[in-house]
């Protein structure tokens, strides 16, 4: 696309430029290109103005690209955290699940030491108690890894949308700034003839 572009730019400035050389011959003028071509409205002035737009049609390609760039490296890094926050949760469930290990151990020693038959009662009810309390934090900690994960790969996306969007307008405004430059010729041409 942005050959396309710098080529219509450059065959355009090249049509515009030997037009003016040969009006020039034409009216049997041998000038230096700082004069005006007889009735061409073409100068060093306008060439130099093409030699602009055209530097400035690179220059918009350019920083469209390199701000795409930017945008695809940021979509990757946000798209490398995805493994890392399942490994992340896969750590904090396996401390969930030793802190129940943990607890329940606890619970029992606590109770043995104290005469109690582990097998029913109270003991039997701070074991489920401590299972479901261990589920819920299991369960929340799944959806919040879910959740971080779906979150990063959205921002991958908007951080690709964002890179399609300034590639285009790079593309439009050196195309936008070529239209402008060859408007203008025209305009001088079609004032001075």
């Amino acid at each position: 696309m942005a050959e396309t572009i710098i080529a219509l730019i450059g065959s355009g400035f090249q049509a515009l430029t030997g037009a003016a050389g040969s009006a020039g011959a034409a009216a049997g003028t041998v000038a230096p290109a700082v004069t005006t071509t007889a009735g061409s409205g073409f100068s060093l002035a306008t060439l130099l103005e093409g030699g602009a737009t055209l530097l400035g049609a690179f220059s918009a390609i350019s920083a469209g690209e390199a701000q795409a760039d930017q945008m695809e490296l940021a979509a990757r890094d946000a798209e490398a955290e995805i493994p890392l926050e399942t490994l992340q949760g896969i750590s904090r469930r396996t401390s969930i699940k030793k802190e129940l290990v943990d607890a329940i151990g606890s619970q029992d020693v606590a109770f043995a030491a104290s005469g109690v038959d582990l097998s029913f009662g109270t003991p039997g009810q701070a074991k489920k108690e401590a299972f479901r309390e261990a589920d819920r934090a299991l369960a929340s900690d799944s959806g919040t890894q879910e959740l971080r994960s779906s979150r990063l790969s959205e921002r991958a996306r908007n951080f690709r949308r964002m890179g399609r969007t300034a590639r285009s307008r790079g593309y439009a405004s050196a195309l936008f700034g070529g239209l402008d430059y060859g408007a203008t010729v025209l305009n001088r041409g079609n004032a001075g003839g």
